[in-house]
């Protein structure tokens, strides 16, 4: 027997035996794993079946026929599959952690909790499916649980730097930070080169107050991935925090150029009704302002007729199924930042001079749970450069089911004037905002024809969240503003249950249990409402124009973070 024969012999006795498997079953199953390793599925699965004729209910090819299907796109078929090998053979921790794993990207978190469950309590130092356990019960919101299972995989494998950095994500999520920082330095001592480990440390160095050495970790981790874009992104946060404000707007305006400006293909399988909507009178309205010209022609056109063409489509709702192809026409646009207004710092401040710090500190912590509003919050000039910056600036592209549309500070919405408010903010309210600093900012634009925001809560410690259209264009002076909960969220929930337009239920149940009453505050241009970001917050009534510069735009900052149990 030569080198290669023995070698073969050797991997065919090491594939699973069972009683009654003869030669020929071992054959067929090494056939069928070499031709699923090589990419050949149709040749593996018609191993995998000879396998099934020769011993029907052979749970090895039960199981290897239920991956092949959840390959092929039929999660359900899979799970199928997979459960009925793992009936046939329940004491195999394979079966019950590839269960796991696929449940868990079909999106059925209980069952891949269940199904890891099975294969620890099988195998208890099978690191892999702690650690995916530890996965799924993060989904799950069950974060001390999910700790405990990460715990259980560091035990295991004590230098694995993917353990040891998930531990570090499960700890900071539980606001045990000087453990979330030593997980992550064990990670990068096992491995220097873990960038997501070196962009973890630097959040939490961020949360910790150590500004300098997040600093110095985000730039660790763009060094050694210089496309990273999360990184970048963190990175300017932290240099907003060190002062460096010039540093910070271009970091995150490269970080928005890398994920809006690729100039690439429409990939996605739908559209939003709202944004064809939005971006169609947006080009219009900057070729009647003479800023842009007739080469976006045939841009505009195409908005045009793909608008057309998705009205005319039967499908309910805002996000419309469709061909990627018909995308295509679009693409090199939509795909693309193709205009952005500059807007700088007021030489001589953007915050309103007259407003009478007392009085609103007054009023904040006058409330239980603390919400007040400031009118005239912003000087004339600073109101008009931002409403210019966001009619003009094409930065809008996270899209909402009811209508509205988005721009983040990683979006292109990170701007001097806008940091300059920010920490005008921040210094002339200093009982409010306390040691406070920003840790996001966003705008919205609402179509007038649908619905506002959802009731949610927000992950920070104080929320600032203000108008800029103007007032003749609120056809309802009484509503069209922000309705507040006098109730925090519980502190126990995550971001994913007080956030989530599908927990609505959940939370007004809530709501009603604990006997919460609603604050409304009428909409106003350049009215702010400051609130503390742990009560829920929706939407009022909006009825504005029609028209594109009466689109309703809020522009939210938040600034520190959620106190945790």
């Amino acid at each position: 027997m030569n080198r290669e024969e023995r070698r073969r012999q050797a991997k065919l006795e090491r594939a699973t035996v069972r009683p009654g498997d003869s030669l020929a079953i071992r054959s067929l199953l090494y056939e069928g794993k070499t031709l699923h390793q090589a990419g050949r599925f149709q040749d593996a699965e018609r191993a995998y079946h000879n396998v099934l004729e020769m011993r029907p209910g052979h749970p090895e090819a039960i199981h290897y026929l239920g991956l092949l299907a959840y390959r092929a796109g039929d999660g359900p078929r899979a799970i199928e599959l997979l459960k009925d090998a793992l009936e046939r053979e329940p004491r195999n921790p394979l079966y019950a952690f590839n269960l796991g794993v696929v449940a868990h990207r079909t999106g059925l978190v209980e069952e891949a909790v269940a199904a890891y469950r099975r294969a620890v309590a099988v195998n208890p130092r099978y690191s892999e499916a702690w650690t995916n356990l530890g996965n799924a019960l993060r989904d799950q919101g069950e974060m001390s649980a999910a700790v405990e299972a990460y715990e259980r995989a560091a035990a295991i494998m004590p230098s694995s730097p993917e353990v040891l950095n998930n531990l570090g994500v499960a700890y900071k999520e539980l606001d045990r930070l000087d453990d979330a920082i030593a997980c992550y330095r064990r990670a990068l001592a096992a491995k220097p080169s873990h960038v997501e480990a070196h962009n973890n440390l630097g959040l939490a160095l961020m949360e910790a107050g150590q500004v300098p050495a997040a600093i110095a970790s985000l730039e660790q981790a763009l060094s050694l991935r210089p496309d990273y874009s999360a990184a970048r992104y963190n990175l300017g946060l932290a240099c907003l925090w060190a002062g460096h404000e010039d540093r910070a707007v271009t970091l995150l305006q490269e970080a928005a150029r890398a994920k809006h400006d690729y100039r690439g293909k429409v990939t996605e399988s739908f559209v939003y009704r709202s944004r064809l909507k939005h971006d169609l009178e947006q080009i219009e309205y900057l070729q009647r302002q003479g800023v842009l010209g007739t080469e976006v022609d045939s841009y505009r056109d195409a908005l045009r007729r793909l608008r057309k063409e998705v009205d005319s489509l039967a499908a309910p709702g805002n996000r419309v199924p469709i061909s990627p192809s018909l995308l295509t026409p679009v693409a090199p646009s939509f795909n693309t930042l193709l205009h952005v207004v500059p807007c700088e710092r007021l030489s001589d401040g953007a915050l309103n001079p007259e407003l009478d710090t007392a009085a609103v500190e007054q009023r904040y912590f006058s409330k239980h749970p603390e919400v007040t509003s400031i009118d005239h919050l912003l000087k004339p000039e600073a109101l008009d450069r931002l409403r210019q910056f966001c009619w003009e600036s094409t930065i809008w592209k996270k899209d909402y089911e009811n209508g509205y549309i988005g721009a983040f500070l990683g979006d292109g919405f990170a701007t001097p004037l806008l940091f300059q408010i920010a920490t005008e903010l921040r210094l002339k309210f200093p009982r409010i905002f306390k040691g406070h600093r920003l840790t996001q900012a966003w705008a919205f634009k609402q179509d007038s024809t649908r619905r506002g925001l959802n009731i949610h809560a927000d992950a920070a410690a104080v929320n600032v969240n203000f108008w800029i259209t103007a007032d003749d264009a609120n056809l309802n002076p009484n509503a069209g503003g922000l309705v507040v909960w006098d109730k925090e969220a519980p502190r126990h929930w995550n971001f994913k249950t007080y956030n989530s337009e599908r927990n609505r239920p959940k939370i007004l149940e809530w709501l009603r249990e604990v006997g919460a009453q609603t604050v409304r505050i009428p909409y106003r241009s350049n009215r702010a409402v400051v609130f503390n970001s742990d009560l829920f917050h929706e939407s009022d009534e909006i009825t504005f124009r029609d028209e594109y510069t009466s689109r309703r735009i809020n522009i939210t900052l938040l600034y520190g973070y959620r106190l945790k149990d």
